[in-house]
């Protein structure tokens, strides 16, 4: 056998593999629907995670100011129940510390925030997530943030942190 029927026998297998199991893969339940990785599962959101915040700046007053960055941040979100409300307090490694707070509508997979995005350098604007995700070890927030004062970058972030539960 040549080696390169070796990679056809291989290739097929890996076909066959799939096609079998794959129907068995989708008829089980698919957690992210259920919504118990997203905010509002069995692991809060409430609590202390380190991790990164990640930016993409565009159109920005001072031109200086486009581009990506990025920085260690710790991020302490709560979250009020009663009121649909979601808070989080981002304090960084450069000594900028950050806030949102807004209220978010439904759960699961079509949880979406947004609201009041401030600095401690001045800056502050509006936000809406793209999504967001919770673990019981991992946080995700995909977010655009449009700021509004002397300033006026449009900004994707995505905050990707961690913590060890509980």
């Amino acid at each position: 056998m040549t080696s390169n029927a070796r990679w056809k026998c291989l290739a097929g297998a890996c076909a066959l593999a799939l096609a079998v199991c794959a129907p068995a893969a989708r008829a089980m339940d698919n957690p992210v629907a259920r919504g118990t990785l997203a905010l509002g599962a069995s692991a809060p959101i409430d609590g202390v995670w380190n991790g990164t915040d990640l930016e993409r700046r565009s159109n920005c007053t001072s031109a200086d100011n486009d581009g990506s960055r990025g920085t260690y941040a710790e991020f302490d979100p709560l979250m009020n129940g009663v009121d649909h409300t979601l808070a989080m307090d981002q304090k960084g490694i450069t000594g900028l510390n950050c806030s949102y707070d807004g209220p978010y509508t439904g759960s699961g997979a079509t949880l979406s925030w947004s609201g009041h995005y401030s600095c401690t350098d001045g800056k502050r604007g509006t936000f809406t997530s793209r999504s967001i995700l919770v673990t019981q070890n991992a946080l995700s927030i995909h977010l655009d943030v449009q700021l509004d004062t002397t300033e006026t970058c449009k900004i994707e972030k995505v905050i990707g942190a961690g913590r060890l539960y509980p």
